[in-house]
């Protein structure tokens, strides 16, 4: 049951990873526009950050999703304990945005409605994912089998809705009052 788990949240991990490269590749003007809205990151490091966060990204989706593909322990253990850091990191970053600009865009181009404003949704999302990776550090991986249509099933399904999760709870007619 623990490998279940574990696989889950690596595969979920993955792929949510997996998706935000590829909307950061679709749409690769959307962090650099969302980090000059934040005003956190001065404007010489805006491009340079935003290619190394979408680098990690894919480098960490790629390595969870082959890690837990592929059976290896030891490589699921890095690649999640990486994947932690990011995404508490995204966590904090959030949060500390949300605090001080909340109207801006998040940055996070995934979803079919293409960038999504700040809100909590966002910062709890990442540390979702923070949780779920931390999960996956503990490096047990499924057994092949039925174990593992269910481990894909499901992390398909809760990549999904994590991806969508701040565009579905964005309520334009709250934020015009605010």
């Amino acid at each position: 049951m623990t490998e279940m788990l574990t696989g889950v949240c690596a595969g979920t991990v993955a792929l949510v990873l997996l998706l935000a490269f590829a909307g950061h590749l679709r749409a690769p003007r959307t962090l650099p526009a969302a980090l000059a809205a934040h005003r956190v990151v001065p404007g010489p490091l805006r491009w340079p950050v935003a290619v190394v966060v979408i680098a990690l990204e894919g480098v960490l989706g790629a390595a969870v999703g082959y890690a837990v593909a592929a059976g290896r322990p030891h490589s699921l253990t890095l690649a999640a304990g990486c994947a932690v850091v990011l995404f508490a990191g995204y966590a904090g970053y959030g949060l500390y945005v949300l605090r001080t600009r909340p109207s801006v865009p998040c940055g996070c181009a995934t979803g079919p409605g293409g960038d999504t404003p700040m809100s909590g949704w966002v910062a709890g999302r990442a540390a979702a994912l923070a949780l779920a990776s931390l999960v996956a550090v503990t490096g047990t991986t499924p057994e092949h089998g039925t174990h593992t249509a269910i481990v894909v099933l499901a992390s398909v399904v809760f990549a999904v809705l994590l991806s969508l999760l701040p565009q579905a709870m964005f309520d334009p007619e709250r934020q015009a009052v605010s």
